[in-house]
């Protein structure tokens, strides 16, 4: 499995202190890819790729947006070490998003949490039918107007999954 190979990459996050999905939420994150077969995904908040790897595994084409240059151009390294189609934009996501005009089966949030709910309307108009907004650590204050919305969103079915600080999972109605 994917995670499994990742180990390194994790381990060496975790010491440099670079904010990473880590394995078990990473684990549950692929099942989730096996079992959607997304073909188009955009995650904001790349980091150094791990997520984007994992999600990018199964032979999506992943777009990502990460605000940092450096941690960036470690991404691109590791995509292209893990043979994942990927198209890196660098740039504050809640405004990189807003020029994005393509349609995507699965978005993965995990970048400023208290910036999500300013994404969360771009992003439901970018999903194709039955398409899945995934946000990690949702049940950290600062996702709290996030949570709110997307629970309660009429467009939405979400659930919330109890890993760690949590991912709200939720499906386009």
């Amino acid at each position: 499995m994917i995670t499994e190979k990742l180990y390194k990459l994790e381990q060496e996050s975790i010491s440099r202190g670079i904010p990473i999905l880590g394995s078990v939420k990473g684990t549950w994150l692929y099942h989730l890819v096996k079992e959607l077969k997304p073909q188009k995904i955009l995650e904001l908040g790349t980091a150094n790729g791990y997520s984007g790897i994992i999600m990018g595994s199964e032979g999506a084409e992943l777009t990502t947006i990460e605000l940092n240059p450096e941690i960036a151009e470690e991404a691109k390294a590791n995509f292209k070490e893990y043979k994942i189609k990927a198209k890196v934009i660098i740039g504050d996501a809640v405004e990189e998003i807003k020029k994005l005009n393509e349609n995507f089966d699965l978005i993965f949030i995990d970048f400023a949490k208290r910036k999500y709910i300013e994404v969360l309307e771009k992003a439901i108009n970018l999903l194709n039918k039955n398409g899945v907004i995934v946000a990690d650590n949702i049940t950290m204050e600062g996702c709290k107007d996030f949570k709110e919305r997307v629970l309660n969103h009429p467009k939405l079915k979400t659930e919330i999954i109890n890993i760690k600080d949590g991912l709200g999972y939720s499906q386009l109605q």
